[in-house]
């Protein structure tokens, strides 16, 4: 079985580590030249400086004023920003020094996350190699490629061990829209950005951050994971032993530690929401694309996987402060084959489906009937899947 599927592309990462000095004044991981903020509701932004510093952003014709916590951090609250595909420099100010972020547009930011067909790379999926050919086209289209230690069949280097922590995990940074970039991000995200895009006249940003392989419980929130027993039971090393983690998963992982069994792996419970997504809270996302599942199915367990998919749902809101949080959660598709890992995947879709039923503000995308006839599993045409996803975004309930 091959979920990692995203390249080993290591772009260098806007560092900001929470527990290191500050270099002058900085912004936060989130933050970065070319980035799309997010219009229709108040915006912060932060980043460090010297404890207890004033510190003055500004953007446009906004200028707010702040300071440093006694730990470095600043923050500061943009009011309702307006959608504009012109550039503008974003800056913050303190102690005599200045960081500037530039070309940054105003509209709307999508978290795209899960497992391998959601990372299935543009330049990988049936007509991509042209789409990407064409994303110059799209100036207003934003991206940002978290990309991971990948999780190839084979041991992990000492050079990627040392990077499996929650501040070295994901490298990246925001790109505007050109053929190599377009080609290396999701293919779902992609289509589903340039839908809204087109629709609605107004930029969007792309995060994308899944990982090959990745069980749902990799992406659940720590409080979350120590907030029940059987969950806690998963936090320490034995994980690699859960029977509650596909055998598929603990496998790959063990295959990939190798000599190093007690260090971090990215199936890890918590820890690609911890390396991923926690730092991102505030900001306000216009939602969350979701296509995880293939892993989690190989356990013919209805209840746990429905508690997964619940508790992640309502884990993220609440680490990210979002209550009203936007899930768009793909369905898994129809393959071939008599695989016995892909057993209970129409168990699974019911459970997807009941999921969404019962949580407010998540939308399941059918796509049961899109699939294809290989064993594969990743069926490499995502257009149609990023239309059904465009088509749930662009027509509310």
């Amino acid at each position: 079985m091959v979920f990692g599927m995203k390249r080993a592309t290591f772009v260098l990462a806007i560092a900001w580590l929470v527990s290191g000095p500050a270099r002058g004044v900085e912004f936060a991981r989130p933050f970065g030249s070319g980035m799309v903020l997010p219009h229709g509701a108040e915006c912060p932004v932060w980043g460090k400086a010297a404890p207890g510093s004033a510190v003055s952003v500004t953007f446009g014709i906004h200028r707010i004023e702040t300071r440093c916590d006694a730990k470095g951090v600043w923050k500061a609250t943009l009011p309702e920003l307006h959608p504009s595909s012109d550039g503008n420099d974003l800056t913050a100010s303190a102690d005599g020094e200045t960081a500037t972020l530039s070309d940054v547009l105003v509209g709307e930011v999508w978290l795209c996350s899960g497992q391998s067909n959601m990372d299935f790379p543009l330049g990988k999926a049936t007509g991509g190699k042209a789409e990407a050919a064409g994303a110059a086209g799209f100036p207003a289209i934003r991206l940002l490629n978290l990309t991971g230690v990948p999780t190839a069949d084979r041991p992990f280097t000492s050079a990627e061990i040392d990077r499996l922590t929650p501040e070295r995990h994901f490298t990246g940074g925001w790109s505007a829209s050109n053929t190599t970039a377009a080609s290396e991000i999701s293919a779902i995200a992609w289509w589903t950005a340039r839908a809204i895009h087109e629709a609605r006249g107004i930029p969007v940003g792309i995060v994308e951050n899944a990982v090959g392989g990745s069980g749902a419980e990799a992406w659940l929130p720590l409080e979350t994971l120590r907030s029940r027993p059987d969950y806690r039971e998963m936090l320490d090393k034995s994980w690699l032993d859960s029977p509650r983690i596909g055998a598929w998963a603990r496998g790959r992982a063990k295959r990939n530690l190798g000599t190093h069994p007690d260090a971090r792996h990215p199936y890890q419970p918590g820890f690609l929401y911890e390396s991923g997504v926690r730092w991102w809270r505030g900001f306000p996302f216009a939602g969350v694309l979701w296509y995880q599942g293939e892993t989690n199915a190989e356990i013919a367990d209805d209840a746990w996987n429905q508690r997964l998919i619940e508790d992640l749902v309502n884990g993220w809101r609440t680490s990210l402060d979002r209550k009203d949080l936007p899930f768009f959660m793909v369905q898994l598709p129809r393959i071939g084959g008599n695989d016995p890992l892909r057993k209970h995947w129409p168990e699974f879709r019911a459970v997807q489906a009941r999921a969404a039923a019962r949580l407010p503000g998540v939308r399941l995308v059918v796509t049961q009937d899109l699939g294809w006839d290989s064993p594969d599993v990743h069926p490499p045409d995502k257009l149609p899947v990023a239309k059904r996803l465009a088509e749930a975004i662009l027509t509310p309930k």
